[in-house]
């Protein structure tokens, strides 16, 4: 278990990447705008106004990119989905990093 100074270990199988990104959401209750902050071959980090409940089917709708998950964890108005199947998220990394770099 990690310290308070040091951080925990990334368990992930695969690295994320850091982007900007509005996107749509579908969940159980209907579609919302989320921004997607950081993205991988195997899940993704979002928030938006009204988070999901843990475990709840979703689908990440984002250009070109449909992809179906499930909520892995929630904190506060943030969470992060597992996708069921791994992407290749390299045309939306770089289109979200040009957001988040201007």
């Amino acid at each position: 278990m990690a310290s308070a100074f040091e951080m925990p270990e990334d368990k992930r199988d695969s690295r994320r990447q850091r982007l900007l990104l509005t996107a749509q959401m579908d969940f159980e209750d209907g579609t919302r705008d989320v921004h997607l902050l950081n993205i991988s071959a195997t899940g993704a980090k979002l928030d938006c106004e009204a988070a999901p409940s843990h475990g709840e089917a979703v689908t990440l709708i984002c250009g070109g990119l449909r992809v179906a998950g499930h909520v892995a964890w929630i904190d506060e108005m943030r969470f992060g989905i597992a996708f069921d199947m791994p992407i290749d998220a390299k045309q939306l990394i770089a289109r979200g990093q040009r957001h988040l770099h201007g």
